[in-house]
């Protein structure tokens, strides 16, 4: 799409360059899901590369998927092993941890299973999939969720139940997104936390006022951890 990589403000000169903000989150990740050392990992939709530059600096091996040409080539020059799309991928390769931050909402409803499905082949058996998007079940994901026109799906969490079992996943984790309460700013702790506790107390209230809800449901993001079922320990 022309200027769509402007407009998210993806500059290459910073490419794989997360913030501090980025891999504090990553790094909470990271610690939440129990996720190792020496991971094979792929990226489902690179963007400007934040997380290809994460992984990098943790020693896990990444690779990436990305569409837009200009990103896909610099990855590639920055040493990134890039793909132009998920059919690109060789049929025998296999990936301890598969994420998609922000990448279902742009496909169509009717291609998600078939997607979902092509990822889970290029899971290890006990390997896991971490998907992000906006919270479909959130009056606080409409701004994400709207605010985007490549946006074509709208995710909750019903959906992500039927589309797992319909290709034998299962949620390991679902709810909202990741929040920090330090995010490079120690000025902001204060505020940081006490924002957190009122999110977490006025999220009670509100789903016991109107229960049942799931957690996490006011969140503005949600977030999935899958596995496929029946894996060998």
């Amino acid at each position: 799409m022309q200027n769509y990589q402007k407009w998210k403000n993806w500059h290459l000169e910073n490419f794989a360059n997360a913030s501090v903000e980025e891999n504090l989150y990553f790094l909470k990740l990271k610690k939440k899901f129990k996720l190792g050392k020496d991971l094979n990992v792929l990226e489902i939709g690179f963007g400007n590369g934040a997380f290809l530059g994460f992984s990098k600096s943790v020693g896990w091996n990444i690779s990436g998927v990305e569409l837009i040409p200009a990103l896909f080539d610099s990855a590639v020059k920055n040493g990134y092993k890039a793909f132009h799309s998920i059919h690109d991928i060789p049929i025998n390769n296999k990936y301890d941890l598969i994420v998609a931050f922000d990448v279902i909402e742009h496909i169509e409803e009717d291609q998600l299973l078939s997607f979902l499905e092509k990822i889970r082949n290029f899971l290890h058996p006990n390997g896991n999939l971490i998907i992000r998007v906006p919270n479909g079940s959130s009056p606080f994901g409409l701004s994400n969720q709207h605010g985007d026109i490549t946006h074509h799906s709208v995710i909750t969490e019903n959906k992500m139940d039927y589309w797992a079992s319909s290709i034998n996943l299962e949620i390991n984790y679902k709810g909202g997104d990741l929040f920090l309460i330090y995010n490079g700013k120690m000025t902001k702790v204060p505020s940081r936390a006490l924002k957190r506790i009122l999110q977490l107390l006025i999220e009670r209230l509100v789903r016991w006022i109107f229960s049942p809800q799931s957690k996490g449901f006011l969140s503005a993001n949600s977030m999935y951890l899958l596995s496929q079922k029946n894996n060998e320990s």
